[in-house]
């Protein structure tokens, strides 16, 4: 089912990549970080998928892409500080922090929240040339672990850990440990449907800080490709629940998986393993003005599969389209197919608009319809803006509009995020 969809829907996908790049004119827009320097992803963070931990050059650009310096208003240690590196470039640390102000769109009446997002602490010790150590702690998480209190989302993780050994710059990369899989694109923000189960009740197939324990062999030797091969045990994929044919809420896996999932119960978990390939191409132009990237990755455990392919273009400094098409379901079970394209425009180093949009579908079980199959859905349109008014401080205000099966709905928010 899985395989029907994508071949029946990848062609409009296309389409609205290749529609929304000629409709953009001569529109100036600030290609996402890849598009923007020709760079991949392991160029300013410690791991080859991006996320989390930012090394030496992305901490540099982070500290210079601000509207004031740090000279401008006196903090004078901001901008005598070279590096976020300490014992001689052996221990790099780092942070992000994340607290949205928003209403919920269900509610016509609903109070204004401040909602935190993120409090994620980094550390990286390299103890070779060849083997380095890196870790995250989600403090907000463990906090609410400690107090007894569950996460929000299934699959959620409050902690990452993994060990990275790399013989050589152009030899591949064994990375080891319990972190997420390389899955599509790697996005802050986990409103994304293309990791969601769209519909009124949206809740995320991939939630944020999802995270399992496994290995994955990346190879970027050359700059213009990047390969990726895992297996993982699926203790968080396990816990997660789905929709049979009919229309009962049940364990992805069946009821014996889910209860060895919840007892971590390794012996079992170990006999039906994830697999998880990934490929993309980074073609840029001789003067390095032009950036593209295409790339699919897929993730599969039995009955489940969970299929991604996206594609962008980019200018250097200038604009930039990506977009992401999913596909993830359940055999006998639930069906989703989502796809989210976005546009941001550079109007300065530190101002960047953007737009997005986003479209998700989901079937599942209904033996109360004539089919036996109902469809919901969701569209997002969002309008923003990220502002880098301080070192290390972004603000990102957003207009989002909301339509799904149940209700529409427009909604301001704010997020302040703070990292290093």
């Amino acid at each position: 089912m899985v395989l029907q969809w994508f071949t029946r829907d990848i062609s409009r996908f296309a389409v609205l990549i290749a529609a929304l790049f000629l409709a953009s004119g001569d529109l100036r827009a600030l290609p996402q970080f890849t598009l923007l320097t020709g760079n991949k992803c392991l160029n300013c963070h410690i791991t080859p998928q991006g996320s989390g931990l930012r090394n030496e050059l992305g901490w540099y650009m982070a500290k210079d892409m601000a509207l004031l310096s740090a000279h401008t208003l006196g903090l004078q240690f901001i901008e005598k500080a070279e590096t976020n590196s300490l014992a001689d470039g052996a221990l790099t640390l780092g942070f992000d922090a994340r607290v949205q102000m928003t209403r919920s769109p269900r509610i016509s009446t609903a109070e204004t929240r401040f909602i935190p997002m993120q409090t994620s602490v980094y550390a990286a010790w390299a103890l070779a040339p060849w083997l380095t150590l890196e870790g995250m702690a989600d403090i907000g998480s463990l906090a609410r672990l400690a107090a007894g209190a569950g996460l929000p989302f299934i699959g959620q993780q409050a902690w990452m850990a993994s060990a990275l050994i790399q013989p050589g710059l152009t030899l591949p990369q064994l990375r080891i440990g319990h972190f997420q899989p390389s899955i599509g694109l790697r996005y802050d923000d986990h409103t994304m449907l293309v990791r969601q189960v769209a519909g009124a009740n949206t809740i995320p197939i991939i939630a944020p800080n999802f995270a399992e324990y496994g290995a994955e062999l990346n190879y970027d030797g050359v700059q213009w490709l990047s390969l990726t091969a895992g297996v993982f045990l699926p203790r968080s994929l396990a816990q997660t629940r789905t929709v049979n044919r009919f229309g009962e809420s049940t364990p992805l896996f069946g009821d014996t998986l889910a209860m060895a999932a919840a007892a971590s119960n390794l012996g079992e978990l170990v006999k039906t393993p994830s697999y998880l390939l990934r490929a993309y191409v980074l073609p840029r132009t001789e003067d390095h003005t032009m950036t593209g990237i295409l790339g699919a990755s897929f993730f599969v455990n039995q009955s489940f599969s969970m299929a991604n392919i996206f594609a962008g273009i980019g200018l250097s400094d200038r604009v930039s389209l990506q977009g992401e098409y999913a596909i993830s379901g359940v055999r006998e079970g639930r069906q989703t197919r989502n796809y989210s394209v976005m546009l941001t425009y550079q109007a300065f180093p530190w101002l960047l608009p953007f737009a997005r949009f986003e479209q998700g579908r989901t079937q599942v079980s209904d033996p109360n319809t004539a089919s036996g199959v109902a469809e919901l859905y969701s569209t997002q349109a969002v309008v923003g803006v990220q502002l880098f008014p301080i070192p290390f401080v972004e603000l990102r205000p957003e207009f989002r509009f909301y339509d799904t099966e149940t209700f529409t709905a427009t909604r301001w928010n704010l997020q302040l995020h703070l990292f290093y």
